[in-house]
């Protein structure tokens, strides 16, 4: 499974769990109006971080191709290359926040339940319950913003993944067309020696 989807299921069933610890019914209308149920995450969509493209690579045109300059087409490799060391770097980094906050949240989440449990053993109307339930709507509120960080760093991380993706093709494309140059000088040499 490559780590867009695995940070995209863990924010999922993190948001759903936050969700399903703060419905409560007499809670319920009011969370409705917070937005609790919205869990506008980023999707990312099927493909392998690591593959290459399967597409054939694109007929090219002889003359563009001699007109290459192979040290302007190794340069360019060499930097996309860089770049996609930068973002993997770059995505390294944020995947280990996101997982550390992904802890939080899942603590949060327990606090919750414990403070709802609490709430809902008091008796209806006591000074207690309303005591409990305030307890609770504070931590509620505290595990909504968390949430909120936990679905930018979701989003920030697609975005990260996608510009891998992005620029690993772009690299592909370069190589082909770098193979294709040198094919090409190779078959020109010895058409050169047979003459």
């Amino acid at each position: 499974m490559n780590t867009s989807f695995r940070f995209l299921i863990l924010t999922i069933f993190i948001a759903l769990g936050f969700i399903t610890s703060c419905y409560d019914d007499t809670t319920s209308e009011e969370g409705e109006k917070s937005g609790i149920h919205n869990t506008n995450i980023a999707s990312t969509e099927n493909s392998s971080k690591d593959s290459k493209p399967t597409e054939p690579p694109p007929p090219y045109d002889v003359d563009e191709i001699d007109k290459i300059n192979p040290e302007e087409l190794s340069r360019q490799i060499k930097e996309i290359g860089e770049k996609i060391e930068e973002l993997e770097k770059e995505s390294k980094k944020h995947f280990d926040e996101y997982n550390k906050m992904a802890e939080t949240q899942k603590g949060i989440l327990e606090d919750i339940k414990t403070k709802k449990m609490i709430m809902r053993s008091k008796p209806v109307g006591s000074e207690e319950e309303k005591r409990a339930k305030k307890i609770f709507e504070e931590e509620k509120k505290y595990g909504k913003e968390k949430l909120k960080g936990l679905k930018e760093k979701n989003i920030i991380l697609y975005k990260i993944t996608r510009s891998i993706e992005e620029a690993k093709s772009e690299k592909y494309k370069l190589e082909e067309k770098q193979e294709y140059f040198l094919k090409r000088q190779k078959e020109k040499k010895k058409k050169k020696k047979l003459n």
